[in-house]
């Protein structure tokens, strides 16, 4: 019996484990990636994007479309029985297409064949601005923990020297709590840092098709890949390969060959009939064949509406190009002088404001600990040097933002 119960105890205890070991399991984090340039990360979203895997799938309806475009016209066949004389009636009827309506229908297929090409290429524009967004979001989010723990450390190490002061008599305990907000404050920005870290890498895992807490690493640095043309390469490219026109030029072309097939479907279509009557053995009437041809009179419908309707279509898409190549001419202009902007603004940044607040903070620092100077102004330098890097990080990512606009309207990466 006391076997039997301790059999019990120990099955109870692996039952009870169990969900334990599951959970344990479940919790375990993902595999983190090997750290991630941008031209991998590109590779990986071009591959494995649902969306842009979704729009690739149009191509196949499309070129089912051409299939169906080169399909005949079936023949109908028919067979009559009555009492009357002749009893039995069969006949073929074979309608044949001429005028070329097959090739004209063929010929519009596989132009609307070429909009799955558009399709691609504007879907792949949206994926591309969308990485390069998330990617450097995701650099700025590293950078920004890089930043709120060098404040931290300052801070910490602001706190030991007010500390060591009020020791020695030379400062007094309001430095000290002063320091210790400093070191609060500076843990907040910390943990508020790795949290925005957090969510840019979930915007990248979206877009790569990844688990959302799948842990990616990034390598690179936020002034990579900024090289950018000048207005008019800008805009000359832009005007060749801006997805907008090409869809456009694409419709127009569409349009142009269904006004052909319209016109060519004015001809009628001959149906040739072929067929015999049989009759009742000893009847009045033997078994004969009999032929006709059948041909629809285009007095009143012949297409003119609908080729009308084609005419204004082509033209109503001709000035919508118009209008889109102004636009086109305009944002590239506005997006590669606010591009001139931010450049000018980082080598501010990068070569004056930092460093200066970087030197301030030393000496501001060096001279507390000499007692030359109170707390605040240690705090105050300290304050200044953390907004600079930060308004530097963001000058540097809206770069890659305005890199990422000016790769969309040209419709082609930048190198």
């Amino acid at each position: 019996m006391n076997t039997v119960i301790a059999l019990i105890a120990v099955l109870a205890g692996f039952a009870s484990h169990e969900p334990a070991i599951v959970s344990a399991q479940a919790a375990a984090p993902p595999t983190p990636l090997t750290p991630l340039t941008y031209d991998a990360a590109l590779d990986l979203a071009t591959s494995r994007n649902l969306g842009l895997e979704a729009v690739r799938r149009q191509r196949a309806i499309r070129e089912a479309a051409i299939r169906i475009a080169r399909q005949l016209p079936n023949p109908d066949v028919s067979f009559e029985l009555t009492r009357d004389t002749p009893h039995e009636t069969a006949g073929v009827d074979v309608p044949i297409e001429i005028g070329g309506k097959r090739s004209r229908r063929i010929d519009l297929a596989n132009e609307e064949l070429t909009l799955a090409d558009v399709d691609v290429r504007a879907e792949l524009r949206a994926v591309r601005k969308e990485l390069r967004q998330a990617f450097y979001s995701l650099v700025a989010g590293d950078a920004r923990v890089t930043v709120a723990d060098s404040v931290l450390e300052i801070s910490r190490r602001v706190r030991d020297a007010a500390q060591a002061r009020v020791e020695t008599g030379a400062a007094p305990r309001l430095e000290v709590l002063q320091a210790d907000l400093g070191v609060t404050r500076a843990e907040a920005e910390l943990d508020l840092a790795r949290s925005v870290r957090i969510a840019a890498q979930a915007n990248l895992n979206a877009i790569l098709n990844l688990p959302p807490q799948q842990a990616v690493a990034v390598s690179g640095s936020l002034i990579d890949r900024t090289s950018a043309p000048a207005y008019p390469i800008a805009l000359a490219s832009a005007i060749t390969s801006n997805v907008d026109l090409l869809r456009l030029d694409r419709e127009i072309a569409v349009e142009q060959r269904r006004a052909d097939l319209l016109r060519a479907e004015r001809t009628p279509t001959p149906t040739f009939s072929l067929g015999a009557m049989f009759s009742n053995p000893g009847g009045d009437f033997g078994s004969g064949l009999r032929g006709a041809v059948s041909v629809g009179v285009p007095i009143f419908s012949r297409n003119q509406g609908e080729i009308a309707q084609s005419i204004a279509t082509t033209s109503q898409l001709r000035a919508e190009r118009e209008a889109t190549t102004r636009d086109v001419e305009n944002t590239v202009f506005a997006i590669v002088a606010r591009i001139d902007a931010q450049r000018r603004q980082l080598d501010a940044y990068q070569q004056r404001l930092v460093p200066t607040a970087t030197d301030l903070e030393s000496l501001a620092e060096e001279s507390y600990r000499a007692g030359r100077t109170s707390i605040l102004g240690v705090l105050d330098a300290q304050r200044s040097l953390r907004d600079l890097r930060r308004e530097a990080l963001q000058v540097m990512l809206d770069l890659q933002f305005s890199l990422a606009d000016l790769e969309e309207i040209l419709g082609t990466a930048l190198p």
